[in-house]
C-alpha cells in the first residue's frame, strides 16, 4: 500500500460538522479530489447550501508555530448523502464525527469498504476498536488500515454551513493504528496530508488505547462542565453573571483552582488505568492543569495564545457534546476498563453518576461497553497482543 497510490485517489470525508467541513475545504484547496458525506437526516441542517453549491469557505487566524495558513473558498468535488458515492474508489477515508455517532456511521460504511483503503478517525475515541469489532461480527474482512488520533487538527467553529472560522491549528497530536503493526505504512501516508502542514509534533502513541486515554476531552470537559452546570444554565436563561446569552464559555468562566483539582484527580485515575494495562499515555504535570486552557491548551499551544481557548463558547446546555459525548463514550469506557482491571476510580465514577442525574439518563447503561469494543472477554495479555499484533 504505497502513499502515492492511496493519495492519488479521491479522499472521502465522512461527517458534516465543523471539522469535517474543514477537512473537505483544506484537501480541496490543496488540490485533492474530495467527496463529503453526511447522513441524509442531518445534511440539510449541517450542510445547508453546501449540498447544492459545494462551496466551503475557510478563513480565520489559524494560529500555529509554523505560521502556516490556508484559506479560500473550496469547490468540493462531491457533496452527497449517498455513502457508496463517497467511499467507492476512495483511497483515504476520514471519519470526523462526534463519537456518539460512530456506530451508526460504521454500520453504513462497512458494506462499501474496499481493499487497500486507509481509514483515519479524528478523534479516535475508541472508534478503531469499535470498527474492527463490527467488521468481525459482520464477517467482513477487507484488507484495510485503520488508524486514529487523539484529537482534531483544528480549533474551528462554524459561522454557518460552509463558513469556517479556523482559530488555531493543533500543535501536537498523537496517533496509532489497530493493530499497531500497521503503523509504519499508515504514517507514511498520513504525515504529509494537508491538515498537518501547520502541526509541529506528530507523536506515536503506545497502542490505540494509549491514544484514546490520552485524549484530553474527558478530563477537561467533563469536570469543567459538570461542576459549572449551574452557571452555564443561568447564563443561558438570563444572560447573568456578565455573560450574554449564548456566550458562556467553560474555558473562560469555568476553569478555577477547585475545578483544576478535580481534573488533575481525574487524570491520576487515567494514569492508574494505563499502568494496570501496561501501556503508556500522555504525561502531564500537576501545574499544567492550572490555567484557562487546562491540558487541552498544550495540544493547541500557539504563538501568543493564552487566550485562544477561553473565547470558545460552550457548552450551552446539557445536550452539548461535552456532556452527551464525553461522558458516555470517553468517561464510561475509562470506567469500564478500570472495573476490568480492578482499578479504583472514584472521581471518574462520580462524574458519570452526577452527569447521569444532570442529563437525566443512565450513562452507565447507555455508554460504550467493552463488549462493543471487542475487549470484554480478553485478559490483559490478550488485549495487548490484539492491540499490537491484531491477534486474539
Amino acid at each position: 500500500m504505497r502513499k502515492k497510490k492511496v493519495l492519488e485517489k479521491p479522499v472521502a470525508i465522512l461527517g458534516g460538522g465543523a471539522c469535517a467541513q474543514t477537512f473537505a475545504a483544506e484537501f480541496t484547496l490543496a488540490g485533492y479530489k474530495v467527496r463529503l458525506f453526511e447522513l441524509p437526516e442531518f445534511a440539510a441542517q449541517s450542510l445547508g447550501d453546501v449540498l447544492k453549491n459545494h462551496e466551503i469557505e475557510l478563513y480565520g487566524e489559524q494560529r500555529n508555530f509554523k505560521w502556516f495558513r490556508r484559506a479560500g473558498t473550496a469547490k468540493v468535488d462531491v457533496v452527497t448523502t449517498n455513502i457508496s458515492e463517497a467511499i467507492k474508489g476512495a483511497g483515504l477515508v476520514i471519519v470526523a464525527i462526534p463519537a456518539k455517532g460512530l456506530k451508526q456511521f460504521f454500520a453504513k460504511m462497512i458494506p462499501h469498504l474496499e481493499n487497500g483503503q486507509v481509514i483515519s478517525i479524528f478523534p479516535n475515541n475508541f472508534g478503531a476498536l469499535m470498527l474492527r469489532n463490527m467488521l468481525r461480527e459482520k464477517k467482513n474482512n477487507p484488507d484495510i488500515i485503520i488508524g486514529g488520533w487523539s484529537s482534531m487538527p483544528y480549533g474551528v467553529r462554524l459561522d454557518g454551513p460552509g463558513k469556517l472560522d479556523c482559530i488555531a491549528r493543533i500543535h501536537s497530536i498523537m496517533w496509532d493504528t489497530l493493530p499497531s503493526k500497521d503503523g509504519d505504512k499508515y504514517i507514511e501516508i498520513m504525515k504529509q496530508i494537508p491538515p498537518f502542514e501547520g502541526v509541529v509534533e506528530i507523536k506515536r502513541g503506545d497502542t490505540i488505547v494509549g491514544v484514546d486515554l490520552s485524549n484530553p476531552n474527558p478530563v477537561v470537559h467533563v469536570p469543567g462542565s459538570i461542576l459549572n452546570v449551574g452557571a452555564m444554565e443561568v447564563s443561558e436563561m438570563e444572560g447573568t453573571l456578565g455573560i450574554p446569552k449564548g456566550k458562556y464559555s467553560m474555558y473562560k468562566y469555568g476553569m478555577s483552582p477547585s475545578v483544576s483539582h478535580v481534573q488533575f484527580a481525574f487524570y491520576k485515575e487515567e494514569v492508574k488505568i494505563a499502568e494496570a494495562m501496561n501501556i503508556k499515555i500522555a504525561k502531564h504535570q500537576e501545574d499544567q492543569f492550572y490555567w484557562k486552557g487546562g491540558v487541552m491548551g498544550f495540544e493547541y499551544w500557539v504563538p501568543y495564545g493564552d487566550v485562544i481557548l477561553p473565547p470558545i463558547v460552550g457548552p450551552n446546555s446539557v445536550e452539548h457534546r461535552y456532556f452527551t459525548e464525553d461522558i458516555p463514550v470517553g468517561t464510561v469506557v475509562r470506567y469500564n476498563l478500570a472495573k476490568k482491571f480492578n482499578v479504583d476510580v472514584p472521581i471518574i465514577e462520580s462524574m458519570i453518576r452526577i452527569g447521569s442525574v444532570v442529563c437525566r439518563q443512565d450513562f452507565f447503561k447507555n455508554g460504550i461497553s467493552l463488549k462493543e469494543l471487542g475487549l470484554e472477554n480478553l485478559n490483559r495479555d490478550q488485549i495487548i497482543q490484539y492491540l499490537r499484533e491484531g491477534r486474539i
